[in-house]
C-alpha cells in the first residue's frame, strides 16, 4: 500500500499522531543535546469527503466550505499539511518562502499545492480520510532569536553552524552573527525562515563535541512509539510523572550490550545504565531499576537498523 511515499510516511507520522506531540527543550549544558520539538498543535483538523479532493495534472486542490483558510493562515509564515490515508500520512509544505516573499496558496475555502506523486495516487482512486494543518515552526522559535542555547556566535567561519531543514530534502547551513541567524553567503535576517523536518538537527561546534537534536516520537496516553535511529538516539519520552528504567520495560526490547543514558534523580548529568542480572546497573554495578527520572533517556545500541521501540510507563494514565 503507498508505495510511492514508503521513504517519506516512516518519517511523518512523528507529528501527525492525533493524540499528541512531543516537544522540549534539552539545553547543552546538562546533556550536550538540544531538544527541537516538532511542529506546533494543529490549527485545524478536518474530515474530508471525496469530492473535496480534486487533481489537474500536478496539482492538487482541498476544499473545506467550513473553514475560512484567509482568516486561519498568515501569508507571511509557512505551514504543513498532512493528508491521512487510513494509517499512512502525506506531509506537504506550503509557502515556505513566505517569511521573506510573502505570498499564499490557498484561498478562502481551497488550498492547492503542487505535487505529481501525489496527484498520481489520487487518480488512481485513493482518498484521504482527513487532513490535518500546522503552522510550521521557524529557526527564531528552534533556537531563539536570543540564541537560548548560548552557540557560539561570530561569522560563517567562526561561529558554530546548525544544519537545517528548510525544505523536505534540503538542508541549510545557519549560524548567529551576535544580534540575528544568518546563512553563509547572506547578509539577510533568515530567523524567520521555516524548519519543515524534525529529522536530527546538526549542530557543527568550533570548539568540543558536535550536538545533536532529535525530535522522535508518537504520543499516547500510557505508552510512546519512539524511532530508535541506530546507534546514540536521543529520545524524549515526556511521560506526565517520574517513571523508572524498570517501567519503561526497554529490557524487552533492546539487545544485549545496549546502553541507556538517563538523568537519574535530581542529577543534571546523564549516567550510563545497563541491563544485566535481571536489573538495570549504572556504572558501579549499583541497582537503579527503580529511580525515577522525568523526560530525557539516550540510548546508545548495536542496533544500525532504523526500528521503533515502546517506552511504556504504568503511571502514565493523565495527559
Amino acid at each position: 500500500m503507498f508505495p510511492v511515499f514508503s521513504a517519506t510516511l516512516h518519517a511523518e507520522t512523528a507529528y501527525s499522531t492525533p493524540c499528541g506531540y512531543i516537544q522540549t527543550d534539552l539545553y547543552a549544558k546538562q546533556t550536550n543535546y538540544l531538544g527541537l520539538g516538532v511542529h506546533p498543535e494543529a490549527l485545524m483538523q478536518h474530515t474530508l469527503k471525496t469530492d473535496n479532493v480534486t487533481s489537474n495534472g500536478s496539482k492538487v486542490t482541498i476544499t473545506d466550505p467550513d473553514v475560512n483558510f484567509n482568516e486561519l493562515m498568515d501569508e507571511n509564515s509557512a505551514y504543513i499539511l498532512a493528508l491521512h490515508f487510513g494509517n499512512e500520512v502525506v506531509a506537504l509544505p506550503l509557502n515556505r518562502d513566505g517569511w521573506k516573499k510573502p505570498s499564499s496558496c490557498w484561498k478562502e475555502h481551497e488550498i492547492e499545492v503542487s505535487d505529481s506523486l501525489l496527484a498520481e495516487f489520487l487518480k488512481k482512486g485513493n482518498s484521504p480520510d482527513f487532513y490535518v494543518l500546522r503552522k510550521a515552526r521557524t529557526l527564531n522559535d528552534v533556537l531563539g532569536d536570543d540564541n537560548k542555547f548560548g552557540l557560539k556566535s561570530g561569522s560563517a567561519a567562526s561561529a558554530d553552524n546548525a544544519s537545517i531543514f528548510n525544505s523536505e530534502t534540503t538542508k541549510q547551513a545557519v549560524y548567529y552573527s551576535g544580534t540575528q541567524w544568518m546563512r553563509r553567503g547572506s547578509k539577510e535576517d533568515v530567523g524567520g525562515m521555516p524548519v519543515f523536518g524534525h529529522e536530527p538537527l546538526d549542530i557543527t561546534r568550533k570548539a568540543g563535541e558536535d550536538i545533536k537534536a532529535f525530535v522522535i516520537g508518537e504520543v499516547s496516553p500510557k505508552h510512546q512509539k519512539l524511532l530508535l535511529a541506530g546507534q546514540n538516539s536521543l529520545l524524549h519520552t515526556r511521560l506526565p510523572l517520574a517513571h523508572s528504567l524498570r517501567e519503561t520495560g526497554l529490557q524487552n526490547t533492546l539487545q544485549s550490550g545496549d546502553a541507556v543514558y538517563v538523568p537519574l534523580g535530581d542529577k543534571s548529568v546523564m549516567v550510563k545504565c545497563t541491563y544485566q542480572r535481571d536489573r538495570w546497573e549504572d556504572e558501579k554495578g549499583q541497582d537503579v531499576s527503580d529511580i525515577p527520572f522525568h523526560g530525557v533517556l539516550s540510548i546508545s545500541s548495536s542496533s544500525k537498523t532504523p526500528a521503533y521501540i515502546n517506552i511504556n510507563s504504568s503511571i502514565a494514565t493523565q495527559q
